[in-house]
């Protein structure tokens, strides 16, 4: 962990969350010297927390991107920073029509998840299995299955709005609940959902009473191509 708060370390792993990038793309975002930024990669990629590949076209740059263990790091990371960062108030239209999709599933599932990996889960199969390809949440195979890296953003939002709480132990979310404001707004975007949109998200219900064990399992079964890095 010493290596990873050194100069540009936090910075580095933080700006690759994003997406892979290309060496001089990434000094340029992070700024300092290319020697401190290239120490810093060294050491990265010795830790196993990024990897390095090469174009086989040319200019034949090298693009680096984290590994599942570096972006759990990063997430850690951008966890810290937004918890002392000042919360920053977004348009309140604007957030539920981006966060509807968390509010509405803590509302179907009874006003809390347990877990990140649950709430995952459970936005995951509201795609899927049932079809809702109206939610914007891009899901790729990561540590615990299928993941979506929009879905701790857009829950940060509304925490800092007061419409969801969550709790942690040691910087891990383990339970997310709705405020009593937020399941007032919950409650009025899910009655204007269509009735089978709202027969879809209930019908959820059973995988956030199963254990996460046989939760993960069932998605790493039923899906095996989003969950290869299981």
């Amino acid at each position: 962990m010493y290596r990873i708060r050194r100069s540009k370390g936090p910075e580095i792993l933080l700006a690759l969350l994003k997406g892979p990038k290309h060496v001089r793309e990434l000094q340029s975002e992070v700024g300092g010297s290319a020697l401190t930024v290239e120490m810093r990669i060294r050491e990265f990629l010795e830790e196993g927390l990024i990897a390095e590949r090469e174009s086989d076209e040319w200019p034949f740059r090298r693009t680096l991107e984290l590994t599942p263990e570096g972006r759990r790091v990063a997430m850690v990371l951008k966890l810290e920073t937004s918890l002392v960062a000042k919360p920053r108030m977004a348009d309140p239209e604007k957030l539920k029509e981006k966060g509807k999709w968390i509010l509405t599933m803590l509302y179907a599932m009874g006003g809390s998840v347990e877990g990140g990996v649950r709430l995952q889960k459970l936005l995951f199969l509201l795609k899927k299995e049932r079809g809702v390809g109206s939610i914007p949440y891009r899901f790729l195979p990561y540590l615990h299955g299928p993941y979506s890296d929009g879905i701790p953003d857009d829950v940060l939002e509304l925490e800092n709005a007061g419409l969801v709480r969550v709790e942690r132990e040691v910087l891990e979310p383990v339970l997310y609940s709705l405020t009593p404001e937020g399941k007032k707004v919950a409650e009025e975007i899910f009655k204007n959902m269509p009735e089978g949109l709202r027969k879809s998200m209930i019908g959820l219900k059973k995988f956030n009473e199963m254990r996460l064990r046989e939760l993960l399992d069932y998605v790493y079964t039923k899906y095996p191509e989003d969950s290869r890095f299981s």
